[in-house]
């Protein structure tokens, strides 16, 4: 690795470090209140923030805070209509809107002519590997693994590749068997987290880039 590359790794890390003391917490509110609007066709088959393609015919919609994969239940205040749909992408951010959905999802709300709509928006699940205490920051997911072995030996790589790298080891329910996660760092944005993402590439250690 040249002296360059160290200095620029040095650098990240100490990002790293400065990222330790003080946790921004997401607001994961369990209710709110306010103005919904709707995107559609113009959209549709474009990267969404999470890295999935928008899809206008599914249930899914944008907020600006709550971490990709929470699913809320939105109620349209002035009928009473209610769908249940998957955040998978940042916004809205226009005005003080709360959430923008889906097509379909408007469509059933009943507010599609109008373009906005009065509702209510309660958390019903958030995704299962979400700590609270990582909210606001990005990690890099490595891998994921049936197997304890095989997670242990990337997890003990990764360590190796730099001491200071925080590397967590998370175990989740899919279907009748247990996967475990890699997710290693803690940044401030994407930015940095895809910067030292770049440096674990050289070493075959690449991963995702995702919101902790």
């Amino acid at each position: 690795m040249t002296n360059d590359r160290k200095f620029f790794l040095f650098t990240v890390i100490i990002f790293l470090f400065l990222g330790f003391h003080e946790p921004v917490l997401a607001q994961t509110t369990d209710v709110q209140k306010g103005q919904a609007s709707w995107y559609g066709s113009k959209y549709h088959g474009r990267k969404t923030s999470s890295g999935e393609r928008y899809n206008k015919n599914h249930m899914t919609a944008a907020h600006q805070t709550l971490p990709f994969g929470t699913k809320v239940k939105v109620t349209n205040l002035d009928n009473q209509e209610s769908v249940i749909v998957r955040i998978n992408d940042r916004g809205p951010f226009v005005g003080n809107r709360i959430i923008d959905v889906s097509e379909v999802a408007a469509r059933k709300l009943d507010f599609h002519r109008e373009g906005i709509g009065q509702v209510k928006v309660e958390v019903l699940e958030l995704p299962g590997d979400y700590n609270p205490a990582n909210a606001g920051f990005y990690t890099i997911q490595t891998g994921s693994y049936f197997d304890l072995e095989h997670a242990q030996t990337l997890s003990q790589r990764l360590k190796a590749f730099d001491k200071h790298l925080p590397v967590e080891l998370q175990e989740q329910q899919l279907g009748n068997k247990k996967v475990l996660r890699i997710r290693a760092g803690r940044f401030e944005n994407r930015q940095q987290a895809q910067a030292f993402n770049d440096l674990l590439k050289e070493e075959g250690l690449q991963g995702l880039v995702k919101e902790a």
